[in-house]
Order: structure tokens, then C-alpha cells, then sequence
């Protein structure tokens, strides 16, 4: 009788299962009698467990600062390149004054005139006041002599008002570093015709950006898994790419509200403080961030592979199982732990340091699976030949 394909595949599962059954027994035959299941053996040391949540970031400025000139014109003088540092009230950048200056002096000239106008109101004032008291003038050509002299006061405060709003103009015409730092970018040449940033309805033209660099931040994102075990305060060692062997120390001082999801990827920014007083970090670098969840020295450390879950929970304890080496064997053995990733683990009772635990080796197991599985495919090879 011919079979069909489908003999063959139900043949090969009740082979896959007895072959499963025939496994399961002799591996619990061989952990039972410790005889032919090697062990990779790891010891408890005395260390300090160290635990980090790592992310990406990019190096920004802290206060980074755009300059803008409050005047329109000409630029004449622009004596800064990127990268310059600069102190505060440092020039920046000057702009044409040719007629701004000419503002100043015809405002001059009006406050001179006005004050002549005041000086001259002002005597006449005093002779009518003298010739109203002794009766010699009217009482309307006494006021008449009044309101010239209030109309030279009024004109020489617009008069000097004038001047002020011209000096200031041509004081805007210059513009100075407003903070200590560096230039990190510059957007204008000399010779080139800006826009006011105050008066210009499109914010006018920006100059140049200047940053204090001395403190960066490290705006890394955090995997939403890991940002539930970082705080503000926390420590933090950045390592940029281009200082690989350079680890930099810093501070969380800041953990964003909202997340931002790119490709599904949930992430929430991070943001460090760094001291950069040699000025190696440059704004824009890629760096990688270590952050310091939990810390604790001269604690007895074993290897998270030789611990599983115990067989008998305790809601009060935190409890492992493990195989400690006793003599030559490896025997079943129940111990407390505390902090653990997925390197290391506490152990705070029940192991002393220089206990050794062992790991069952897999290679004979996966020797014998791997060798049921040609059988299958053997079998179904000859089912196969001998449809046909």
C-alpha cells in the first residue's frame, strides 16, 4: 500500500514526541546520578556591583544665545570667526553710522537752539514778572510771557529727548557679546546689509551664536523600560566618540515628561550636565551615556546565570535557586539575594565567598536532539523514496 505525505508528517510527530520523552527521561536519569552531566563551574566573589542603563545623546549647549543687531545697515566690521571665544561686551559687529551720526549732530544742534529759546523766555519771564508786580504791565501780557517760557521748556525736552533716541541709535549700530563663550556659528560677512531684529517683522537677520561652554548638556533617550530606574541626581559618565578614552562625569538634572516614539521606539530625553572646562565637547558630538542606577561595594557577588527561580516562593524573601559544589558533586541549594542584572546578583545570605555554583553544560543534550532530528529527516527521506 502507498502512503501519503501526510503518514509521513504524523509519523515523524509521534516520533518528535517519543524522541521528547526519550530525552526528558534519561536527562532527569543523568541529573539524578551527577555522573555524566558536566558542569561549567563559576565561584562567589567579593566585589561591587555596579548597575547603568546606557543611551545615546548628542552634546548641546546649555545657554546658547543668538545675536541680533537692533539697528538696520551695512556691516563694516565683523571681527569674530566660529569657534573664537569671547568675553562679554566684546565687539561683535559694527554697523555703517554715517547717518546715524548725522542724527546725532542735527539733535545736538536742536538742543542748543532750544536752550538758547529756554535762556531767552526765561529773562523775559523775570522782566514782566517785575513790571506785573509794580503794576505797569497787564495781567495778559504777564501770562503771555509765561506761556513762552513753558513752550521753550517743552521744546527743549523733546529737543533732548531727540538726542538721547540718536545716541542710542548709534549705540545700536554696535553690537557687543552679550555672555562670556564661544562662537558657534556665524551667519553674516562684513559688507552685508541686515535687517533690525526689533522692528523687522520677521525677527531681522541673525549675526552669529554664542554659547558658554564650560557646562554642556547630554540630551540622551532612554528606552521607556529603562527610564523608570533613573532619577534626578543620579550620576552619569559620558563618552563621546571622538574621546573614546575619555569618560566625562555629569549629572541627571532633568528627565522629559512626554515621550518621543520614532519606528515605534519609545524614548524619553535625558538630560545631563556635564563640565567641559578644557572644551573638549563640541556642540553637535555624539556621545554614549552611562547612567548609575545602583552602586553597592564590598558585596558578595554570584553570576545571575547559576541562579533560577526557586521552587518554593517566599513573599518575604527575595530567594534563588542554585547548584553548590559539595565535595564532587553539585547539590541543590537555596540563597537570598538583592540587587541583580543580567551579570551579577547580591547574594546577602546563604553563600560565602570562594563557594563555587555550577552551571549544567548543554552540549551533550543538544548533541542527542540534533541526532533525533536526522533520524526524522532520515525516516521521511525513505517514506518519500518509496511513494514514488
Amino acid at each position: 500500500m502507498r502512503l501519503s505525505k501526510w503518514h509521513f508528517v504524523g509519523l515523524g510527530l509521534i516520533i518528535l514526541v517519543l524522541a521528547g520523552f526519550y530525552i526528558s527521561n534519561n536527562v532527569g536519569s543523568r541529573e539524578s546520578s551527577g555522573k555524566e552531566i558536566r558542569y561549567k563551574e563559576l565561584s562567589i566573589k567579593r566585589g561591587t556591583f555596579h548597575s547603568t542603563v546606557s543611551a545615546s545623546g548628542i552634546v548641546k549647549p546649555i545657554d546658547r544665545v543668538q545675536i541680533k543687531s537692533k539697528a538696520s545697515g551695512l556691516i563694516e566690521e565683523l571681527p569674530i570667526e566660529e569657534g573664537d571665544y569671547v568675553k562679554r561686551g566684546a565687539l561683535i559687529c559694527r554697523l555703517d553710522q554715517t547717518d546715524v551720526k548725522a542724527e546725532v549732530e542735527q539733535a545736538q544742534a536742536d538742543l542748543d537752539i532750544a536752550e538758547a529759546e529756554l535762556k531767552q523766555a526765561q529773562n523775559t519771564y523775570n522782566r514782566r514778572e517785575q513790571l506785573f508786580l509794580k503794576k505797569l504791565i497787564s495781567k495778559e501780557q504777564f501770562d503771555q510771557a509765561d506761556l513762552l517760557l513753558a513752550q521753550a521748556k517743552g521744546k527743549m525736552l523733546r529737543a533732548r529727548t531727540s538726542l538721547e533716541q540718536a545716541h542710542t541709535r548709534l549705540s545700536e549700530t554696535i553690537v557687543k557679546a552679550p555672555i562670556d563663550g564661544v562662537i558657534l556659528q556665524k551667519y553674516v560677512e562684513a559688507g552685508q546689509i541686515i535687517s533690525s531684529g526689533i522692528s523687522n517683522v520677521s525677527g531681522g537677520t541673525p549675526i552669529a551664536d554664542v554659547a558658554d561652554m564650560r557646562f554642556v548638556e547630554v540630551e540622551a533617550g532612554v528606552d521607556e523600560i529603562d527610564v523608570g530606574k533613573v532619577r534626578v541626581g543620579r550620576p552619569a559618565a559620558v563618552i563621546a566618540e571622538a574621546y573614546p578614552q575619555t569618560r566625562f562625569s555629569g549629572d541627571i538634572i532633568r528627565i522629559a515628561p512626554e515621550a518621543n516614539v520614532v519606528q515605534n521606539v519609545t524614548r524619553f530625553n535625558v538630560i545631563i550636565e556635564v563640565e567641559n572646562t578644557k572644551g573638549l565637547l563640541k556642540s553637535g558630538m555624539n556621545a554614549t551615556v552611562e547612567i548609575t542606577i545602583a552602586k553597592e561595594e564590598n558585596v558578595l557577588l554570584a553570576p545571575t546565570l547559576a541562579l533560577t527561580e526557586s521552587m518554593r516562593p517566599d513573599a518575604g524573601r527575595n530567594v534563588r535557586r542554585t547548584l553548590l559544589k559539595s565535595g564532587h558533586e553539585f547539590v541543590p541549594h537555596e540563597v537570598e539575594i538583592g540587587l541583580s542584572d543580567f551579570e551579577h546578583t547580591v547574594v546577602t545570605a546563604g553563600l560565602q565567598e570562594g563557594d563555587i555554583l555550577g552551571v549544567p553544560m548543554i552540549s551533550r543534550l543538544k548533541e542527542e536532539h540534533d541526532g533525533v532530528e536526522e533520524r526524522i529527516r532520515s525516516t521521511q527521506s525513505f517514506g518519500a523514496a518509496g511513494s514514488r
